[in-house]
């Protein structure tokens, strides 16, 4: 099985980033297979996956290829949109 991969969005002095950041560090525990992964916009993988899915606010989580969530991210909406995004890859 492939790990489903979480991409964190963030310049990293944001308000919602330490908290977003927390919640991924847990969901990187409990759950197997999933890769995550923070870039910061202004770095050229970052600009280039901003561009790509279209992400104009930040902090932003792609999550299994996918723009899911944006801006103010909380627990619960982090843990749904893996659970489906994990659901929908079998």
């Amino acid at each position: 099985m492939s790990a489903l991969e979480v991409v964190f969005v963030s310049e990293g002095n944001c308000p919602n980033w330490n908290r977003v950041r927390a919640v991924l560090d847990k969901v990187n525990h409990e759950f197997r297979h999933i890769d995550v992964a923070e870039v910061n916009p202004a770095e050229p993988l970052g600009r280039s996956l901003a561009a790509e899915h279209g992400v104009r606010t930040l902090p932003a989580l792609i999550i299994g290829g996918r723009l899911r969530l944006v801006g103010e991210i909380s627990e619960r909406e982090i843990y749904d949109e893996i659970r489906t995004a994990k659901h929908c890859s079998h």
